[in-house]
């Protein structure tokens, strides 16, 4: 971190708060709202973009699983498997998936993202949309998604941009406002918990990941983006052969 940004960045906060029932309850009743609804289909509509066709999605940190199960509901040549470690947020992810349909292409398991029980090299494309802050230690979780995605994988993790000193009280209560103030506790955490472009860009240099870049998104998150390609061999492309 430069000169500048130290002095106008609070230090980023690691001692993230604890989930309660409420504030999953709040997340919950937030993904019905305009803005969180929008930010997803953006989310959605960039990873569609990114190379990859068909094959296998890994959401890390899936929450209640709209993301994955949005890519595949717009593309039946995905197959999908989230990751939490919510079991609340997991039996949600699972019951969306059979009210949409989806629950023979998508699955949702409990897992630690630093160290998840799948496959190395196996992955077509991996997101993650606002769960790498909650992290003391996030390098690990990008170098455990190096390991299980494809060396040619597509990749797109978002996060939110820790505001300056000046504009945190203001961009919280912004947020709260367009993700309802129930949200606002977890905001709060989150802004702060949340990191900078060159915090981002360091991480990346520090895990395995290649070819990635961070990228500026909006106003308030900033992610990782990797182009990556359709594999021929994929078990999902050699069924297509025979349909």
């Amino acid at each position: 971190m430069n000169l500048i940004t130290r002095l106008t960045h609070p230090s980023r906060r690691t001692d993230i708060r604890s989930e309660t029932p409420e504030d999953l309850d709040a997340f919950i009743d937030s993904r019905a709202l305009e803005y969180p609804s929008k930010l997803e289909d953006s989310f959605v509509e960039r990873a569609l973009k990114l190379g990859v066709e068909n094959g296998m999605v890994l959401d890390v940190g899936t929450r209640v699983g709209l993301i994955p199960l949005k890519i595949l509901w717009q593309n039946e040549n995905f197959f999908s498997i989230g990751v939490d470690s919510s079991t609340a947020m997991v039996e949600r992810a699972r019951e969306t998936a059979t009210a949409w349909g989806l629950e023979d292409r998508s699955f949702f398991q409990l897992g630690d993202a630093r160290k998840m029980r799948l496959k190395s090299g196996y992955f077509d494309l991996v997101v993650s949309d606002c769960v790498l802050h909650r992290f003391t230690d996030p390098v690990s979780v990008l170098v455990e998604i190096a390991r299980v995605l494809k060396p040619k994988g597509a990749l797109l993790i978002r996060d939110y941009r820790r505001p300056n000193r000046f504009t945190m009280s203001r961009q919280i209560d912004a947020l709260s406002g367009l993700l309802g103030s129930r949200m606002k506790p977890q905001i709060d955490s989150a802004l702060r918990a949340a990191y900078t472009s060159a915090e981002l860009e360091q991480m990346l240099r520090d895990s395995a990941i290649s070819e990635a870049r961070v990228v500026e998104l909006d106003e308030y998150h900033i992610g990782i983006e990797r182009r990556g390609m359709t594999d021929p061999n994929s078990w999902v492309s050699v069924r297509e052969q025979y349909r």
